[in-house]
Formats: structure tokens, C-alpha cells, sequence
């Protein structure tokens, strides 16, 4: 199973209706879930809301499984890298779970608790840009292990 996790809810609706669409287009293939618990907004420091968002993901994390943090300076991959990897830890692990931050990233703990940190780009992307653009990898990865013709080189 494929679980990506990140604090919700979404603020924009292109968003969440971009990422049904490519969830709904993996799921015949590898079962998928997107989990956005809430967390509340109003914080009176970046570390008080980094902990609420600790302790909110952390009730969602499987126990056992292979963690991925995207972060921009984690490992950049390409699509085919990608894909091996997907296929590599798929079959080694019941669970692999991507770890997205909110706005203000991830708490120090989180990420050392990761298996692999994974940037999708040098750039800095708003965390819910990071989601749609995670899903839409992970259907490219995913229908080029399945043979679909969606990836074009």
C-alpha cells in the first residue's frame, strides 16, 4: 500500500480534485491513500506548529514500513530512478508512506525518522503544489512498471 500523508485540510479545491484524479488512476494498480489530518492554523511560533503537526502525522504513520520525507534537498531522481524505486520498496514493504510538511516543513524528529528523503525539486513548492505533484509522479512511475504507455521518453 502507498500512503501519503501530509497535514489538511487543503485550501484549494484544483488541488484536491487533481489529486482524486491521479489516486483514482493508481488505484487498479497499487492500493493508495491520501490522509490530510487536520491541524489547526493558528500557531504563536513556527516550532509550536511544526510539534502540532508531529503529533497529528504521527497518529497516521504505520508502524511498519518504508518512510520517504520529500524535501527539497533531499535525493533528486529521475523518472526511471523513481520508478525502480517505487518497484524495489512496493515489494519489500507492506507500507510506503510519503511524508509531506506543511507550510513551514517537517519537525527535525520526522525527518530523521525517515528511510529516504526525496526532493521533487530544487525548488521550494508549497506543500499542497508538493502533493499534486507527488501524485502525478507516482502514476508516471507506477504506469511505466505496468507497461502503460502515459510515460513518453
Amino acid at each position: 500500500m502507498i500512503l501519503i500523508l501530509a497535514p489538511g485540510p487543503l485550501k484549494y479545491p484544483f488541488i484536491k480534485e487533481g489529486l482524486d484524479y491521479f489516486l483514482t488512476r493508481i488505484s487498479p494498480w497499487v492500493k493508495i491513500e491520501a490522509r490530510l489530518p487536520r491541524v489547526r492554523t493558528s500557531f504563536e511560533n513556527k516550532e509550536a506548529r511544526l510539534r502540532a503537526e508531529e503529533e497529528t502525522l504521527r497518529r497516521h504513520l504505520p508502524r511498519e514500513g518504508y518512510l520517504i520525507l520529500l524535501d527539497e534537498r533531499g535525493k533528486g531522481l529521475s523518472t526511471k530512478e523513481f520508478s525502480s524505486l517505487l518497484q524495489e520498496k512496493l515489494s519489500l514493504h507492506r507500507n510506503l508512506t510519503f511524508l509531506v510538511g506543511g507550510p513551514e516543513g517537517v519537525s527535525p524528529l520526522l525527518k530523521e525518522e525517515a528511510h529516504l528523503r526525496l526532493s521533487l525539486s530544487p525548488l521550494t513548492l508549497n506543500h499542497e503544489i508538493a502533493l499534486l505533484i507527488l501524485a502525478e509522479a507516482l502514476y508516471r512511475g507506477i504506469s511505466l512498471i505496468k507497461g502503460h504507455p502515459y510515460h513518453r521518453e
